[in-house]
């Protein structure tokens, strides 16, 4: 049986065949053949000329297969190089023509000549070239079109054209048999272009095709093919296949992979330099569970520049084996390089934060999280602040976290009521009753939480109360987090015995303050003020007498008068009053700029600057940066003694920090001394200990 009939027989299918066995058996084909003797082929070979006339040796390959197949007792003429007699001219141009792929212009160019010449016919091998090179095309268009029932209509209706001098036909109808179900009619076809096709380039492509489109024993069949030695012909491709396999199954875990398959690409991997094999087995390892072994092979494809996904698998592992904190650095460093990185570090960092006990982490850790969250609006990762911030005591914070959340995820239930939560107990009751109201009927821990006035009337469907909006506020400064576990003290207020100018930050007076009569900061002096006609010394006095009264902005105002128009010790006077209403302020940084204006006096240069590092102490403490507040004390103990309430404040610094030890020895040292507070801190300790005993 001819190859050209096998094919046949693959696309139209063996009912169809003994006709078309009987039309390749025709005499208007072959010509009539003696008995006993082979048949004789009778061939149009005016293409075949024209191509070697041309010297278009590709062409001329190709048209020697293509008659190959179609006759397979012919063989090219000896003189096929030799000048045609007679040769028409118009024959040559139409050859021409087909060659640049310009049908339509052969067809008016064969109607023109039979309206001059009537009668005249074109060869037969020329329409017939000319008819498949169209079907050809139309099958491409219904290719790309995915029109697949009409490819294999066209292929059998243009049989000719399936020859291995149109690959792309032949690739374009094996696509369309598996598209419309039929793999194995795809698998034969292939395995007659390997069978009938030479050209190495072609059959290598065939092979790469056929791993695109069929899988399991089809696909094995056409990679079976082995050179003259024996060797597999395919061996490369037959490696991509093992890839492609595990691939798959690392992608769909209900697809199933040999142990053999998994320690031959195993194999490779090892044996490689590349990082794509690490990383296939690392995703095949991780999406069957076995985390341990995804960790070496995500870590060898990420040292071979495995890239994103190698970064974002190596951080999933290692915290699927309970080391969070060693993945940490990676995924802060990645979070960047796509959407599945950003969303691996914020869960990373939200898995750390809900440990409970809470892991101890440096606070720089903590303070880079924050930014990450705000800018991918991560519901997840505000819930996790605001988790911590609650179970530290710092609840205003934790409320800024969870109007963030619930911001970003109304329908989160679990940001919901970590809202409700510090609602009531900063006595909230307009966000706890608007909480309330959102969620009847669908969490009753939030509805706990309420008045039982409150439940009823959310019980009978009676309106509640106006309440406010829970508009996210902006949070403040990021902090080490963990979800509560159990009670713990609330900070220590920040005032107390320190200096009482670092106290406060009102603009306007104190309650109950007045200034006194006649003093520069009356009504009288605020005219002269106004008017312009203030001396330095006036500045001066008006601005400490404004900072008695609280009234720091002020303040700064009339020093600045005396600082510009004063000298020497009314300068030096003014840029230290300067320097505490910004201390007033809390403004750390300006007040230090303040007092660099003037030179001030080495014993009250001290001073100010012990002040300065105790606001910035409080400062970073209440900005939940205690290794800042921490460091800022230690600076201070060489200018000045500390403190009780700066002494409470690294204590309890310590305590955030988890180290208990340091806490407690301080706190401890604070009882001892009388300082009524410090029982709290210890009490803290104790009830967190006992808690990681039990």
């Amino acid at each position: 049986m001819s190859s050209l009939r096998v094919l046949l027989l693959i696309v139209v299918g063996a009912a169809a065949v003994p006709a078309i066995g009987q039309q390749l058996a025709s005499p208007s084909d072959n010509g009539a053949a003696p008995a006993g003797a082979a048949a004789t082929p009778k061939v149009d070979e005016s293409a075949l000329r024209f191509f070697a006339a041309q010297g278009d040796k590709q062409r001329l390959d190709a048209e020697i297969a293509r008659l190959r197949a179609l006759y397979p007792n012919w063989q090219p003429p000896k003189d096929l190089f030799a000048p045609t007699a007679d040769q028409d001219p118009d024959i040559s141009r139409l050859w021409a023509l087909f060659a640049e792929g310009k049908f339509s212009d052969i067809r008016a160019a064969i109607a023109q000549r039979q309206a001059s010449e009537p009668g005249w016919q074109p060869p037969a091998d020329l329409m017939a070239r000319l008819g498949e090179g169209e079907a050809a095309r139309r099958l491409v268009n219904a290719s790309e079109a995915k029109q697949w029932a009409s490819v294999l209509r066209i292929a059998t209706d243009t049989p000719g054209m399936l020859v291995c001098a149109n690959m792309d036909v032949l690739w374009r109808v094996a696509e369309a048999f598996v598209r419309t179900g039929a793999p194995q009619r795809a698998k034969d076809l292939f395995i007659y272009i390997l069978t009938s096709c030479p050209n190495p380039q072609e059959r290598v492509a065939t092979a790469q095709k056929a791993l695109q489109l069929l899988d399991g024993p089809d696909l094995d069949a056409v990679l079976a093919r082995a050179n003259p030695d024996n060797t597999p012909e395919f061996a490369g491709l037959r490696e991509d296949l093992l890839r492609m396999r595990v691939g798959r199954a690392a992608q769909d875990t209900s697809l199933s992979v040999s142990p053999d398959d998994i320690a031959a690409l195993e194999q490779l991997a090892r044996s490689g330099s590349v990082a794509d094999d690490a990383l296939v087995l690392g995703w095949y390892a991780f999406r069957r569970g076995d985390a341990a072994r995804a960790v070496d092979w995500f870590k060898l494809a990420l040292d071979r520049q495995g890239g994103a996904s190698a970064a974002e698998g190596y951080v999933l592992a290692l915290a699927a084996t309970g080391r969070a904190q060693q993945a940490e650095p990676i995924a802060y460093q990645w979070r960047d390089a796509g959407a599945s990185n950003r969303k691996a570090y914020i869960d990373l960092m939200a898995g750390l934060l809900a440990t409970a006990p809470p892991p101890r982490l440096e606070q720089s850790v903590v303070a880079r999280f924050a930014p990450v969250v705000q800018e991918a609006k991560s519901a997840t990762g505000a819930q996790a602040l605001g988790w911590y911030a609650y179970n530290t005591g710092q609840i205003r914070t934790a409320a800024s976290w969870f109007r963030t959340a619930v911001q970003w995820a109304p329908a989160d239930e679990v940001s919901a009521y970590g809202l409700a939560l510090v609602s009531q107990r900063l006595k909230d009751t307009a966000t706890l009753d608007a909480i309330a109201t959102t969620w009847a009927g669908k969490s009753e821990r939030i509805l706990a939480l309420v008045s039982p006035a409150v439940r009823r009337r959310l019980a009978s469907g009676a309106p509640t109360a106006a309440a406010q909006p829970m508009v996210a506020a902006r949070p403040a400064a990021p902090m080490p987090v963990s979800r509560p576990t159990a009670a713990v003290a609330a900070p220590l207020p920040l005032t107390g015995a320190l200096p009482e100018r670092l106290a406060g930050n009102d603009d306007g007076p104190a309650p109950g303050a007045s200034a006194p009569r006649g003093a520069p900061c009356s009504s009288a002096g605020d005219a002269v003020f106004r008017a312009g006609r203030v001396s330095p010394e006036d500045g001066l006095a008006r601005g400490w007498c404004l900072l008695e009264l609280n009234r720091p902005r002020e303040a700064i105002n009339a020093f600045d008068i005396a600082i510009r128009d004063g000298a020497g010790r009314t300068a030096e006077d003014a840029a230290y009053g300067k320097s505490l209403a910004y201390l007033r302020l809390g403004l750390t940084n300006e007040a230090q700029l303040a007092a660099l204006e003037t030179p001030q006096p080495p014993a009250r240069a001290v001073t100010l600057s012990a002040d300065l590092l105790a606001q910035r102490a409080i400062a970073a403490y209440r900005d939940a940066r205690y290794v800042e507040a921490i460091l800022a004390l230690d600076e201070r103990s060489h200018l000045a003694p500390e403190q009780q309430d700066l002494m409470s404040i690294r204590a309890w610094s310590y305590y955030h920090l988890r180290d208990y030890v340091s806490a407690r020895r301080i706190f401890t040292a604070l009882r001892d001394a009388g300082y009524k507070e410090a029982g709290a801190g210890i009490d803290a300790i104790l009830a967190v200990t006992r808690q990681v005993r039990s």
